[in-house]
């Protein structure tokens, strides 16, 4: 090479990093490394032909981003992928921080797999704080992930959708700091998922195991939402520091005879048995007891919540409580035995979803508890949400009264003529001739409802107008 080139050649090696320009090339590079990290991987290494200064600029990005942009892959496309990330992986600049490493793959060639625990595996021993994985459910993606614990030091949060999920995996005893774990369309084949940093976890549509219960042992969570799970539901072990949760149950495989109107004649019947260890009975509302808020919604067949208040805890903390139409089976046992173990509850919200059946009152009752009836002044407001005012309401509004429970607000809130159906699960087929009808009230009843809830209202005023009085009366004879 001729003096002058070589010259030339270490001149501009040694040139520092160009900061004029217009418009983006006048930013920083940190400013152009955070800009590449929203594109997905191969269109941000594409950019290091735009000029001198983006060469290598992709080397340094906090995101990465490995998809297929929703495109089906071949065998050659599978190993196209693996390729590329892998040497993208290779020539990435260590010394850079890498926040957060995102795969999301959908539907690949059946012989060949994207190497994803060793993408995975790169990404926590550079020290990402988020990982996310979502894989497609139409292949063999759903059992791509290797059973093996996930080890590091740095990661506060975790994704993972449509895949296998094995006790190794879920026990979080080597990620000290993760926080968050979210869970969509997984199967949890794991006896338990533990972690003692967990502050909020959501499981989406995932499938349980069908045989055995999966434990839950998260002691500092702070927010919990189990929504619309499959298989056995999972039990929640005692969770101290939880300050709202959100349980949505509908085709779960707890099931017993007594949840069609019957009894369970199954001797070795789990869902009606004790369990039997230190855990106590519930499955899960032991776990939920510490919570401030809670919403308790299901399927008026599901029968694991009515199963859990034969051993119904002490909500000492809930202020705030939201129930939907399972609650009002065997003549408002359920309710009833909520207000008695909520001692500060403030407000209460009964979602009236589907038409009450014909065995609504019918259905055996529950040995729910033994308490006398008593009940705190904390009440505040009851909400009751129903598309149709109907006889369901009579019924919550005659109980109030029959019990004196003061409540110094009622709200019905009415949506008539909705064609939407039930927001927290599919709507039900529209009832035939043959088949149960929603009873419906005419407006002269629905204000004949309203007046009733005013009157209630006013009389328990006066109840506790007369209740002052006796105290007071009681103190002078004590004096005299």
């Amino acid at each position: 090479m001729p003096k002058e080139q070589a010259t030339a050649s270490r001149r501009w090696k040694a040139a520092p990093e160009a900061r004029g320009g217009e418009g983006i090339d006048a930013l920083p590079g940190e400013v152009l490394q955070h800009v590449l990290s929203f594109l997905p991987v191969a269109e941000a290494v594409q950019t290091c032909v735009l000029a001198r200064r983006w060469r290598d600029l992709w080397k340094s990005m906090p995101v990465l981003r490995i998809t297929c942009e929703g495109r089906i892959l071949n065998r050659r496309g599978v190993r196209r992928l693996n390729k590329f990330v892998n040497h993208l992986l290779l020539l990435r600049d260590r010394s850079a921080p890498l926040h957060a490493c995102e795969i999301e793959l959908s539907t690949f060639h059946s012989q060949d797999e994207p190497q994803v625990n060793l993408w995975i595996r790169h990404a926590l021993l550079c020290q990402a704080r988020v990982l996310s994985v979502h894989l497609g459910r139409d292949n063999n993606s759903f059992e791509l992930l290797e059973d093996l614990p996930l080890v590091s030091l740095h990661l506060t949060r975790l994704e993972l959708c449509n895949v296998v999920l094995n006790d190794s995996i879920l026990y979080f005893s080597s990620c000290p700091a993760l926080e968050e774990l979210w869970m969509r369309g997984c199967y949890v084949q794991a006896d338990m998922i533990m972690s003692q940093s967990l502050k909020r976890l959501t499981i989406l549509d995932c499938i349980f195991y069908p045989n055995e219960r999966t434990r839950i042992s998260v002691p500092s969570l702070v927010t919990l939402e189990l929504i619309e799970c499959w298989g056995r539901t999972p039990l929640l072990e005692s969770m101290p520091s939880l300050v709202t949760g959100s349980i949505k149950l509908a085709d779960c495989d707890d099931c017993c005879g007594k949840e069609a109107g019957g009894s369970c004649v199954d001797v070795t019947c789990e869902n009606c048995s004790s369990i039997d260890d230190d855990t106590g009975d519930c499955v899960l509302l032991n776990g939920l007891s510490e919570a401030k808020s809670l919403e308790l919604i299901a399927e008026p067949c599901v029968f694991i919540l009515k199963r859990d208040l034969m051993w119904c805890p002490t909500f000492s903390k809930l202020k705030t409580l939201l129930l939907n139409d399972w609650c009002m089976k065997a003549n408002l046992g359920a309710l009833m035995c909520f207000l008695q173990h909520t001692p500060v509850l403030e407000k209460l919200t009964i979602q009236l979803c589907q038409a009450p059946s014909s065995r609504m009152g019918t259905e055996g009752s529950y040995n729910l508890t033994g308490q006398p009836f008593v009940l705190s002044n904390k009440l505040k407001v009851l909400e009751i949400k129903c598309e149709n005012i109907d006889e369901r309401v009579h019924r919550i509004l005659t109980f109030l009264s029959t019990y004196s429970i003061h409540v110094e607000q009622i709200n019905i809130q009415q949506s008539i003529g909705s064609s939407e159906g039930p927001k927290d699960f599919p709507q039900e087929p529209r009832a035939g001739p043959s088949q149960a009808r929603t009873p419906r009230v005419l407006p002269s009843q629905n204000a004949q409802l309203r007046s009733m809830a005013e009157q209630i209202v006013v009389r328990q005023e006066q109840i506790k107008v007369e209740q002052q009085q006796i105290l007071m009366h009681l103190g002078r004879s004590k004096l005299n």
